[in-house]
């Protein structure tokens, strides 16, 4: 329910009524000086105040002094506060509104998400309007599209799924995002988005491309940090039950052979430290939906990010996919999604609830899911009454898109788990 404007003035953490309050507390002083300097002066230079009359004057100097302080500090803090508001979100959403936004997004729980391309992106775009303190561990096995031309012909990280994740979470104006997002025609730039080529080329300044993707997070004001799960250059092999092999993310993603084992070629270091950060501090860590061996699984098998997964105390959520219709999942139920993440993560057990949709998709999905050749991931829940995890089932489907999530209604139910 929308607060009226002024209740809204009386939340706690706006950044905006302890400056107007050190503001008045300065001119309080500025009185008191006033006053004892007028006394001192209106009688008789301090005459009838004897051997006080010192001490009343150092008093009066005393209390300029620290009016100077807090009057200087204040309308210092203050001008500089509201300045962040007008400059980023005031001008579109007005003050008030914008300050009081920061302050509930302030106190938002700290979260870990972790994914790839567009399964992350809905993710984060529900949920940055819960929390500024967002952490995205991103997929870096993209080796399709103009990330897979980047990355052979500049050798650089692939940078689409960072883009997508960028643009979610930035804290910018809606052209910014269709900026980052555009395409040019094949024949003009090879057909590359406008955001793959800003992060190579940022990455050509700063001579690494994690430190172009903390550039980005800056230049995009964007809520909390996107971070690459690893900076070396990957590969994925998917080994399938007839123990055949298939090379590359785009092309596994379009197998129609099941898979029985991911692996990342070569093996990339352990888990960087800020990831490893992130997961101990959160207070929820989500991982998926998207494509479960392309997408998913890839991050979880950076050595050590199972591992800290296990022993985060935060709560640990899968969100599986509403429906299948990729060859790498075809036909998969959520028994099929659930021993995949346990097999590749075995000995350690990275997630302690599974949240699965139970809502209903409109009329007008029933045509997206015949086009798509999509079925609902299928599941019974009698099965996991005495499980190691806790089965959560919500509306989150997107009624007109039923193979995709609802980005609001998946972080309510999101956001909801942490208070259950």
């Amino acid at each position: 329910m929308a607060l009226p404007k002024f209740f809204k003035w009386l939340r706690p953490g706006l950044r905006i009524k302890r400056w107007i309050a050190v503001i008045f507390l300065g001119a309080l002083f500025a009185f008191l000086a006033s006053a004892s300097i007028f006394f001192y002066a209106f009688e008789v230079g301090g005459q009838r105040f004897g051997s006080n009359g010192k001490l009343l004057l150092i008093a009066a100097l005393l209390c300029f002094s620290l009016a100077g302080f807090c009057l200087i500090t204040g309308i210092y803090r203050l001008v500089k506060s509201m300045w962040e508001l007008v400059d980023r979100r005031g001008g579109r959403k007005g003050l008030i509104d914008a300050a009081y936004e920061r302050a509930v997004l302030a106190a938002g729980p700290k979260v870990v998400a972790i994914g790839g391309g567009t399964g992350l992106a809905c993710v984060l775009t529900g949920l940055k309007d819960y929390s500024r303190d967002i952490t995205a561990i991103v997929s870096m096995a993209d080796d399709g599209g103009s990330s897979g031309k980047l990355r052979q012909e500049l050798g650089i990280n692939p940078p689409g799924d960072v883009r997508k994740c960028l643009i979610a979470m930035a804290d910018e104006e809606p052209l910014m995002s269709e900026l980052l997002d555009y395409r040019f025609p094949e024949n003009e730039l090879g057909g590359h988005n406008f955001g793959n080529l800003f992060l190579t080329a940022l990455a050509r300044i700063r001579g690494d491309f994690g430190e172009a993707v903390r550039e980005a997070n800056r230049i995009l004001s964007v809520r909390g940090q996107v971070l690459p799960s690893t900076l070396e250059s990957v590969m994925l092999v998917a080994t399938h039950e007839d123990d055949t092999k298939t090379t590359g993310q785009a092309l596994i993603s379009k197998t129609v052979k099941r898979i029985k084992r991911l692996d990342v070629r070569p093996d990339p270091q352990p888990v960087a430290a800020d990831i490893v950060k992130a997961i101990e501090e959160a207070d929820l860590i989500v991982i998926g939906p998207g494509s479960l061996y392309t997408s998913v699984i890839p991050n979880l098998l950076i050595k050590g990010m199972a591992e800290a997964l296990s022993r985060s105390k935060a709560k640990r959520v899968f969100v599986c996919n509403i429906m299948t219709y990729e060859g790498e999942t075809r036909g998969y139920d959520l028994p099929d999604f659930l021993k995949a993440i346990d097999e590749h993560t075995f000995p350690h057990r990275v997630y302690d609830h599974v949240l699965l949709n139970n809502g209903k998709h409109g009329d007008t999905g029933i045509i997206t899911i015949k086009e798509r050749g999509a079925h609902p991931v299928r599941y019974d829940a009698s099965q996991y009454v005495h499980s190691p995890f806790k089965l959560v089932m919500a509306d989150v489907v997107n009624p007109a898109f039923p193979i995709r999530h609802d980005t609001s209604k998946l972080a309510r139910a999101l956001v909801g788990l942490i208070d259950d």
